[in-house]
Formats: C-alpha cells, structure tokens, sequence
C-alpha cells in the first residue's frame, strides 16, 4: 500500500476513506443490496479526506457482484462546514471510477470495458469503450452500456446510426430449450 502524506495524518484518513464505503445504502454494486463494499489492490493512495485511489488489480466486491479493474477511483461527498470554515469528514460513497481491463461480474453475467463510472446516488453503472456483455451464451456489445443495479435494465449504444454504419450495438441471442424442445435419444 502506497500513501502519499505524511503518516501521522494519513492513516485516520485512509481507515476513514475506506470503512465508509460499506455504510452507506446507496452503496449498491449487487442488486438491491446493503451489504458492505470489501474493496482491495495492490496499492492505495489517499489523495485528500475524499478521494482514494485503488491500483493494481482494484477489485470492489459486494455479495456476489464485483467491479475489478487496473485503477477504481473512490469519490466521498464532502461533509457539513464546520464554524471554523473546513469541511467536516467525508461522507458516503458518490461515485466510483474504474479505468482499464474493466469487469463487472453478477451470477448472471459479465461484462467487459475499457472505463466504467458507478454513481452512487442513480445506482447506475456507464461502462464505455468496447463494451461486451454475456449472459449464458447470449452476447451484446457496443461502445456504451448503462446498467441499473438496483433494477437490473440496462441500455446499449453504440458510436454509429444507420443500417450500414459500423459499431453499432450488436446481439447474438441464443433461444432457450425447454426439455421438449431438446433431441431425444433414439
């Protein structure tokens, strides 16, 4: 872990900075969820009381649902005013950002991109850059995937319109085989 202020000061910060994360119910990486954020890497480094920054295989987890990438920014709201004119401590999590070799990974699916932006209070997850999703063996890719994780829907876009431009959104759907749709043996 790398911190980046002097060591009398710091470590309250980063144990605030990161032991907050869990409180708040809007933290929300797994759908409908008020479990704590157990996030790890391979360094840290508190950039002031409101902002950590995990990197080196940073992975947010959260029941059955985590967010890893090379670098996951941690943004707090900024606390009350106190009368002597500074912030008081940092408050829940407001937003998390995730830049390069992106995952988000449910029970249900797994989706890649390039960078991802969770926003705390929407419960919404934009991930952009070559975005691939898989469910089972259906796939969906584009350029930009907004995912509710709080209801589960989701919306794809893709950098281009028009029947013949390239990198629009795209799926590949499997139909699902019930028991009597399946071959029998002879």
């Amino acid at each position: 872990m790398r911190l980046t202020a002097p060591m009398k000061s710091l470590l309250p910060v980063a144990v605030a900075a990161t032991l907050s994360l869990g409180g708040s119910a809007s933290a929300q990486l797994a759908t409908n969820s008020k479990a704590p954020v157990d996030v790890t890497a391979d360094e840290l480094e508190v950039v002031n009381n409101c902002e950590a920054i995990w990197r080196g295989g940073a992975e947010a987890l959260q029941e059955t649902s985590r967010l890893r990438a090379d670098v996951l920014k941690i943004f707090r709201k900024a606390g009350p005013a106190k009368t002597s004119g500074k912030a008081d401590a940092c408050g829940d999590m407001d937003r998390m950002e995730a830049q390069g070799s992106v995952f988000y990974v449910t029970p249900d699916q797994k989706v890649r991109a390039n960078n991802a932006v969770y926003e705390a209070g929407s419960t919404t997850i934009t991930m952009t850059g070559d975005v691939i999703a898989v469910q089972g063996q259906n796939v969906l890719r584009g350029d930009r995937m907004v995912f509710n994780t709080q209801t589960g829907a989701g919306q794809m876009q893709g950098a281009a319109k028009g029947r013949g431009g390239k990198n629009r959104p795209r799926g590949v759907f499997y139909p699902s085989q019930t028991a009597s749709d399946k071959p029998q043996p002879k």
